[in-house]
């Protein structure tokens, strides 16, 4: 759930009617007026802590820590670029910029440790691009990750890929990426 006073007011009404609750019900349940629940569903942000909790155990919804995925991505990436893994590396890129942005912040705040220099780049590159994307903060490992000195194209470490291939690449990758002299077209981080 993004940790926003709006996006939580916004599951909690969701949830709410999907439950088939009046607000007047749940304000019943959990002891407040009709009002407290309007002002929490609206994102009010002077809502009372303990009486938003108290709904949202009502509702079923719970506040959770994305801290395993933190440690999860950075195993991940540690163990499969160790192994030289570089067809499961490039799916796992994917899969971390989307649960980045599904989850609105970069889901790794150390980096990782690997010893190769177009993947700390790219890794960087991606981080610094989710950070933008979702307006959170980037985590400092990202800030100091250094450009790479050579163009990175990360499916090199796959196949060839052709000069007519790598200015398309060029021309539809993000700038915080591009930055990082990194080569990613941002809809193939979806699919990657």
């Amino acid at each position: 759930m993004n940790m926003n006073a709006e996006a939580v007011g916004r599951t909690m009404r969701e949830r709410r009617k999907a439950l088939g609750y009046t607000q007047q019900a749940l304000a019943d349940s959990i002891g407040t007026s009709r009002k407290f629940v309007v002002d929490l569903e609206s994102g009010k942000e002077g809502a009372s802590f303990g009486l938003a909790l108290k709904a949202m155990r009502v509702l079923g919804l719970e506040i959770t820590s994305h801290e395993s995925s933190f440690h999860e991505f950075a195993a991940d990436f540690e163990r499969t670029l160790n192994e030289g893994d570089y067809h499961y590396a490039i799916r796992l890129l994917g899969e971390y910029t989307n649960s980045s942005l599904a989850a609105g912040r970069a889901l790794m705040p150390a980096a990782p440790s690997f010893n190769d220099d177009a993947y700390r780049a790219a890794l960087g590159a991606v981080t610094l691009w989710v950070s933008a994307k979702t307006g959170s903060p980037a985590p400092k490992w990202a800030k100091n990750a250094k450009a790479s000195s050579q163009p990175v194209f990360l499916a090199e470490k796959l196949h060839p890929v052709s000069d007519r291939m790598k200015d398309l690449i060029r021309s539809e990758t993000p700038a915080e990426i591009a930055a990082m002299n990194v080569w990613i077209r941002e809809r193939d981080l979806a699919t990657v």
